[in-house]
């Protein structure tokens, strides 16, 4: 096994060993004895526990899914000259920083002594390379690729210090990510439409918790808008930053990252029906190993109304993660939250079925009551909390709407999403006090 060894850290400090058996297309993953015997120390994933024996497709499962999809995947695989299905290869090209705390190194290296890069990164670059993207993918920079992170959409690690951007590397750690607006013209005001519907989230979970619920986003003029989101998966410390360790739905869930929607094999008449990926009653299996359950559960129920008052309709099994430590799953703020329905290039059918209905306008009553029992949340207490999400909805929208950061089209464009949120909030409103009513064997 030659050269297919990593050694996987989590910060400074060794978790264990990934190798990788290339004629068998067979992963094996083992703790590292000092990480076993740390009071602290906690297993990657439910399916990787502490005391061994995980399935080595569980340890593929858990690792494709650290991995960036869609045009990034095939920079990435182009630039590490390995095949887009090439795992191994991949982490070993783009391992360095992960969501969560995981790093994976060549064995025997150790990230304390890899190359500590910083370098400054002007407006003026930034806003070249957002005009260039047609021509270089915005995940390479300095001849290299930098994105790790999952997901579809242009991303870019930096490091904020005092309003100033730095692209950093090696065992140096990134502190924000950056989005800009999406190439495609077909999404426009994408950065003040998930700054809108994130800072509603925060603004509502002000009212009902007095906490936010989502991550802090800002958005930058470069001149072009950026939306820089602060990463919950990073702590600043009087020694620096410390990564945290997280998972996201499909890693908690054991699925592949091809089963984020719940239709797992798409949506076409004879397939339809198959509903093995990512679900909100497979969420709701969680709940034994969440560190406070009812917490825990009422930031998923947040979650699923943001969906329906927002018409996000990609909410799907990646877009919701958990903190990991010894004690279980801790859900992390919410991220990627976006009123998707705005655009009719995009696709519309639910990520996750409430009930049986995957449209938002089917979601009714019924269907609502449906979700609860399939997810294992009473009835009466989701009728309750969405109507005072609701009501605080109706309060927050336009003033979110009025938030100066909006600037040009942007300010017509929230003030539309504003409308549709009023409307969704009055009525999923006239539904709640239907919930609780269902006889229990209608389901």
């Amino acid at each position: 096994m030659d050269g297919y060894i990593l050694d996987v850290y989590a910060g400074g400090v060794r978790v264990g060993t990934l190798g990788y058996d290339q004629a068998q297309d067979s992963f094996q993953f083992s703790y590292a004895s000092a990480w076993l015997a740390l009071p602290s120390r906690y297993p990657l994933s439910p399916h990787l526990p502490l005391e061994g024996g995980a399935a080595p497709l569980a340890i593929r499962r858990f690792l494709e899914n650290l991995l960036p999809e869609g045009e990034a995947l095939v920079v990435a695989a182009n630039d590490a000259r390995v095949a887009r299905n090439n795992v191994f290869g991949l982490l070993r090209h783009l391992g360095h920083e992960t969501a969560g705390a995981l790093s994976f190194v060549a064995a025997g290296q150790v990230p304390a002594e890899q190359e500590r890069l910083r370098r400054q990164l002007p407006f003026e670059e930034l806003q070249a390379r957002i005009d260039n993207r047609a021509n270089e993918p915005f995940n390479r920079w300095d001849g290299k690729v930098r994105m790790s992170i999952a997901g579809h959409q242009d991303k870019l690690l930096v490091a904020i210090d005092d309003g100033e951007l730095f692209l950093v590397d090696g065992a140096l750690s990134s502190t924000h990510i950056l989005k800009p607006e999406p190439a495609r013209e077909a999404a426009p005001c994408m950065v003040a439409n998930e700054h809108f519907c994130m800072q509603l989230a925060n603004r509502i979970s002000m009212r009902r918790w007095k906490a936010p619920c989502a991550a802090q986003v800002n958005i930058l003029r470069v001149p072009s808008p950026v939306l820089s989101i602060e990463r919950f998966d990073r702590r600043g410390t009087p020694a620096g930053v410390e990564r945290l360790h997280i998972i996201d739905g499909c890693q908690a869930l054991d699925l592949s990252v091809s089963a984020k929607y719940e239709r797992n094999v798409g949506e076409q008449p004879d397939v339809r029906h198959i509903r093995d990926g990512a679900s909100f009653e497979k969420l709701g299996t969680l709940r034994p190993g969440f560190v406070q359950p009812a917490l825990a559960m009422q930031r998923l129920v947040l979650w699923a109304v943001t969906t329906l008052l927002f018409g996000n309709s990609d909410s799907h099994g990646k877009n919701i993660s958990f903190f990991v430590d010894r004690t279980g799953l801790t859900p992390t703020p919410l991220y990627d939250l976006v009123s998707v329905v705005q655009y009719e290039a995009f696709h519309h059918d639910l990520a996750m079925a409430f009930g049986d209905e995957f449209e938002l306008d089917a979601v009714l009553s019924f269907a609502i009551a449906d979700f609860c029992v399939r997810m294992g949340v009473d009835r009466r207490y989701f009728a309750r909390e969405l109507t005072r999400l609701c009501e605080f909805a109706l309060q927050e929208a336009p003033a979110q709407a009025a938030d100066p950061a909006y600037t040009g089209d942007e300010v017509a464009f929230v003030q539309n999403l504003a409308q549709f949120v009023d409307t969704r909030a009055r009525a999923l409103l006239a539904m709640a006090r239907d919930i609780p009513k269902f006889a229990a064997d209608s389901f």
